[in-house]
């Protein structure tokens, strides 16, 4: 039975964005590892670079629908998907309040404690660094290359993401 994990890879601030290369490298194990069709959303100004991030992979597997659905219809997906995967972000908020499983990669630029998503099945990833919670207001500020998100891997996330599923399929 193939799973469908939904992916929002891009914020609006890259200060708190995963690696796009993280996202790539955690969708390959998703597809390879579960069976998994992954769909990135976001909005239409992201679609061009989301597209760059999929293009050396298989298009029945990996689908952009930035910029394609409305919010209903986002939240529809959202509900549907075996698991979210989000930055801190508008998406792993709504998909927390929704009751979706949901993995939310949190960097340093706010303290998680105040500011990730909650919810029954939501799993907040991040990294203590000696910078967190930074000062940076943008990402050019920050001296350490994002270090909070760059060091999380894809492999500690898709696990993360691997017990979410379990979860899910324990609940309903």
């Amino acid at each position: 039975m193939s799973r469908s994990v939904v992916m929002a890879a891009l914020s609006n601030d890259p200060l708190r964005d995963w690696p796009l290369e993280h996202y790539r490298e955690l969708s390959q194990h998703c597809v390879e590892r579960l069976d998994a069709v992954v769909s990135f959303i976001g909005i239409r100004e992201q679609r061009s670079r989301i597209s760059q991030l999929l293009r050396p992979l298989s298009p029945e597997r990996y689908v952009n629908l930035c910029g394609t659905s409305s919010w209903a219809q986002t939240g529809h997906l959202l509900r549907s998907a075996d698991c979210v995967v989000a930055n801190n972000s508008g998406i792993a908020h709504l998909a927390a309040g929704l009751g979706a499983s949901t993995v939310c990669v949190f960097g340093a630029s706010h303290n998680p404690y105040e500011w990730m998503a909650r919810g029954p099945h939501v799993t907040v990833l991040f990294k203590r660094t000696g910078c967190s919670p930074c000062a940076a207001g943008k990402l050019a500020d920050c001296p350490f290359e994002k270090r909070c998100l760059t060091e999380i891997t894809p492999d500690f996330v898709f696990s993360a993401v691997e017990r979410a599923i379990e979860r899910r399929l324990h609940t309903n």
